[in-house]
């Protein structure tokens, strides 16, 4: 089966205003926007290829400039497929020529190198092992049709790329049903914390309504992982959300503002880790939790993307969710008891400021570039006053299967359907996932 879609790997940032795959190309290059393709290229679909007042004869000279001059002006270099993904894979596609034959020309997924859009003027297509590009102008082309990728929960199949443009990577989880673009105080958000230097610190959803993070996702790999500066220490209410929470709900609460994605996973600048004192990245925690156990697992998330001793592959790149429950969750897999997420007021000595939550998680996924392989493990810990042991951190993994079934969340969703699918049925591996357990962490 086929599917029209916009190419999710193309930086949505780059070419926003441009838009190129909107609709089905005809004549001298105005858009069809009867026939849109799906999703939210709906709206691009009403601008025009070419002004309606701009010469022709200067669009054809500037046709020839940029297909085949080496030094094209960088006002119209394009869109490599953004950051590609670990999994190297791009869409397929098929485009429709407008000639008497009705040309249909195929592109196979696991042929295609990248794509690169002109913008106003066509595409250039890199096959694999291959040093020349094959050149399409759009006034050539009737539509493209790209090819369905067999990843039916990605998070491209749902949202828009223009309200969701990093929503494609790798570690997002799939989005909350009620999260909007906007700040709005009765939706969640999607916010993106970034460097110029070192691209995406983190992004997470944060719920307005129940003022609460419900996750944070972020990248650790050799070229985030450098350790440059000291701990910043300014915590601080979140300014891009619509109601952040602020720093007098902890004062005075006995819970720790813990981090989600820590200070010490974003050494790499002065900025970056200033970046991490947001407190949408925090959850309160028990003292005992946040230095004790969950400060554990924090160290060894970082022995897994930067210590070979640690994993059976070397990590290139590890992809990693991190949470509290704000919600009920349907069983503790330490018990099989069903209960609620959050603490009741009574339990927690009547702080009803935030939302207390009853478990932290996290998830992680482990790519190893030379095999192309991903392996992965969810870690589950209740949140307690109390101090909890820490010798044996296999006591506390289980599998992202069995995450997914106690949150609701589904983790890795953009991950090809096969792949996701194993992965997460993972057991922990201990020969893999190795000192992690009394024979193994010493």
């Amino acid at each position: 089966m086929k599917k029209q879609y916009s190419n999710p790997m193309i930086d949505i940032h780059q070419i926003a205003n441009i838009s190129l795959l909107a609709g089905s190309v005809t004549g001298a290059g105005d858009i069809d926007t009867t026939d849109p393709i799906g999703g939210d290229a709906g709206e691009a679909a009403s601008r025009e290829l070419l002004d309606e007042d701009n010469d022709f004869t200067n669009f054809l000279w500037t046709v020839v400039f940029l297909l085949f001059s080496i030094t094209a002006s960088a006002q119209y270099t394009t869109v490599q497929p953004a950051d590609i993904p670990a999994d190297g894979k791009t869409h397929g596609m098929i485009i429709y020529l407008n000639d008497v034959n009705n040309t249909q020309i195929h592109y196979e997924l696991q042929d295609l190198e990248r794509v690169t859009y002109l913008p106003y003027v066509g595409m250039k297509i890199y096959l694999k092992g291959e040093t020349n590009s094959i050149d399409y102008l759009f006034s050539q082309m009737i539509k493209i049709d790209y090819a369905q990728d067999g990843n039916t929960n990605a998070n491209w199949e749902t949202f828009g790329w223009t309200d969701y443009p990093e929503a494609w990577r790798l570690e997002y989880p799939h989005l909350n049903n009620n999260v909007s673009p906007d700040a709005n105080a009765d939706k969640s958000q999607i916010i993106v914390k970034r460097t110029d230097d070192f691209g995406i610190t983190y992004s997470l959803e944060w719920d307005n309504a129940l003022v609460a993070n419900r996750w944070t996702c972020y990248e650790l790999h050799a070229g985030n992982s450098m350790a440059a500066v000291g701990r910043n220490d300014d915590f601080k209410a979140d300014p891009e959300v619509a109601v952040s929470s602020a720093l007098d709900q902890y004062s005075g609460s006995g819970f720790s503002r813990g981090h989600l994605c820590p200070s010490a996973d974003r050494l790499c600048s002065k900025v970056q880790n200033k970046q991490t004192f947001f407190l949408t990245n925090m959850q309160p925690q028990y003292q005992s939790h946040n230095g004790g156990l969950w400060s554990r697992l924090e160290t060894l998330v970082r022995d897994y993307a930067t210590n070979d001793e640690f994993t059976a592959l070397h990590c290139d790149t590890l992809y990693i969710v991190k949470a509290a429950t704000i919600a009920n969750v349907a069983s503790d897999p330490l018990t099989g008891n069903s209960t609620s997420g959050v603490y009741a007021t009574s339990e927690v000595d009547n702080y009803n400021k935030l939302i207390v939550p009853r478990y932290f998680y996290m998830a992680l996924l482990h790519y190893n570039k030379e095999t192309d392989t991903y392996h992965a493990i969810a870690f589950w810990t209740k949140h307690l006053s109390t101090t909890q042991p820490v010798a044996n951190l296999a006591d506390y993994a289980i599998s992202i299967d069995k995450l997914e079934q106690l949150t609701g969340l589904d983790f890795f969703c953009n991950l090809p359907d096969v792949i996701e699918d194993a992965v997460e049925a993972q057991e922990p591996n201990l020969d893999f996932w190795k000192k992690i357990s009394k024979s193994g962490s010493e």
